[in-house]
């Protein structure tokens, strides 16, 4: 099985995640932050809920401009009563308050000679204007209007929208349930010692982190060490998605290919035409998917970050699931192979600048400190000129609706 472009990978992941579909719960709104909505919902209070002050001053009727017109009373937000306007008539009216019957302008305290302090009567200015400073019932959001829609992300605005609504539960997408595991006799824990020629796990950190980072929740398992028993005992365990670094590359201890072909799973991607991350394997095994990112960090980084996180959005149901890029001038020329290449970089005042010149490795994790976005480049850009505009994908990563183009031609 020959390794896939790109732009085939992006492909037939949004193809293989069309039919997957998660179960809906039910929960209060204080636990919905980053869940994905499993219902439109609908504007059933008007917002505003009724005609009211945008600030403090006196509710008028604008057909007595110029005229001196009595103050009735103060009303205050709140306030219950009913209050109707008469000729030459006013009421002094705090924000927020409910606007009085036959009013339709609010004067600010301070165009009126005694503002807040007169007390009997006011001479009303000339030149008033009709809804000046009144904020009208459904302005904001009318009645049977759709606030939020199936799939979207709930985040903090979101869950104010529906608290004004009345609603104290709405029902959300149960989220993935994702297994993260290591592969590799040469692996160690941080907690425990190494010796020379062993290494600390850091890649499971560094996924279970990514994934905490883009609303998702990981199990950690462990270190598979390399035998195809456990293996195929892993595949087994009763998640939607499960993580592995290492394995997917040729050599003599990876068994993720035969144990995955074992138990009958369908091999989707076995290897990626770009640099860095090319051993890269994802397979659906039943209603599961295994993805094995490569054991080196920035491959494995990189992967996660444009091509894993936008199909576990699509898997978790979101209606927003195509990465976005924005233009930014190149701030530093560079040259690169005759191959896709994707490149760490930081985001400043001047557009994009190339982290550490492009000189790094796979193998390292100190250029991913020191980014805050990729830029990818096909084979045919070799020559990166000074001020180019170049498509970038920022770490906090946007999102559409609608599928674009995200590698620089």
């Amino acid at each position: 099985m020959k390794a896939l472009t790109l732009q085939e990978a992006i492909n037939l992941l949004n193809k293989v995640g069309e039919n997957f579909s998660l179960n809906e719960e039910f929960l209060p709104l204080q636990e919905c932050l980053g869940r994905f909505l499993a219902q439109d919902i609908l504007c059933k209070n008007p917002l505003p809920a009724f005609d009211n002050s945008a600030m403090d001053g006196y509710a008028v009727n604008t057909a007595d401009e110029g005229n001196k017109v009595k103050i009735l009373q103060s009303v205050f937000a709140g306030d219950m009563q009913e209050t109707t306007l008469n000729k030459n008539e006013c009421i002094k009216i705090m924000t927020g308050a409910k606007i009085p019957k036959n009013a339709n302008c609010v004067i600010p305290f301070e165009k009126i000679q005694e503002g807040l302090n007169a007390k009997d009567f006011i001479v009303l200015p000339k030149n008033l204007e009709v809804g000046a400073n009144i904020r009208k019932m459904g302005e904001e959001v009318s009645l049977d209007s759709k606030l939020l829609s199936r799939g979207e992300m709930l985040d903090e605005y979101d869950l104010a929208i529906l608290a004004s609504q009345g609603i104290a539960y709405t029902k959300v997408l149960e989220s993935l349930k994702i297994g993260v595991f290591s592969g590799g006799d040469e692996l160690k824990e941080p907690w425990e010692f190494s010796n020379a020629y062993q290494i600390h796990n850091s890649n499971t950190t560094m996924i279970l982190a990514t994934l905490r980072s883009f609303g998702f929740y990981g199990n950690y398992g462990g270190i598979l060490r390399d035998k195809k028993e456990l293996l195929i005992n892993t595949l087994q365990k009763p998640y939607d998605v499960i993580f592995t670094t290492g394995g997917a590359s040729k050599g003599e201890a990876d068994f993720m290919y035969e144990s995955l072909k074992e138990c009958g799973a369908e091999i989707l991607i076995n290897g990626i035409q770009i640099k860095p991350g090319k051993p890269i394997m994802v397979a659906k095994l039943k209603n599961k998917f295994l993805i094995a990112l490569p054991g080196n960090p920035l491959g494995a980084a990189v992967l996660l970050r444009f091509l894993i996180i936008p199909f576990l959005r699509q898997l978790s149901g979101a209606n927003t699931y195509y990465p976005q890029y924005i233009l930014l001038k190149n701030s530093n020329a560079f040259k690169l192979k005759s191959r896709m290449n994707a490149m760490l970089g930081e985001i400043g005042s001047n557009g994009f600048y190339l982290t550490q010149g492009g000189k790094y490795n796979s193998g390292e994790i100190l250029p991913l400190t020191k980014s805050n976005s990729i830029a990818i480049f096909d084979e045919h850009c070799t020559e990166i000129e000074l001020g180019r505009e170049i498509k970038v994908l920022p770490y906090p990563m946007l999102w559409s609706k609608e599928k674009c183009d995200i590698i620089n031609h």
